[in-house]
């Protein structure tokens, strides 16, 4: 069964709508939980290289949005055999 990403964005908003969505979920993360914008950036580096991005938006192995899952501190890359972001 696939998960499903638990940041409480509706999974049936328009694309447009949703990039709006995860941008403001990302801004609302407190700052004493987000990585700094460098470590993030190579985050979403390497999730674009991964071939279980899905829409350029969502993991498929944890069925997150890689741009909140990547932001926050207390999160990894959930790749089987190991993390990309290490």
């Amino acid at each position: 069964m696939k998960k499903i990403c638990n940041c409480n964005i509706p999974k049936n908003l328009q694309e447009d709508m949703m990039a709006e969505s995860i941008a403001a979920y990302v801004a609302g993360i407190p700052i004493e939980e987000v990585v700094e914008d460098d470590v993030y950036e190579k985050r979403l580096e390497r999730c674009s290289t991964c071939d279980a991005l899905v829409g350029g938006l969502t993991c498929s192995h944890c069925g997150c949005f890689v741009l909140a899952r990547a932001k926050k501190k207390r999160m990894d890359c959930p790749r089987p055999g190991g993390s990309l972001w290490r």
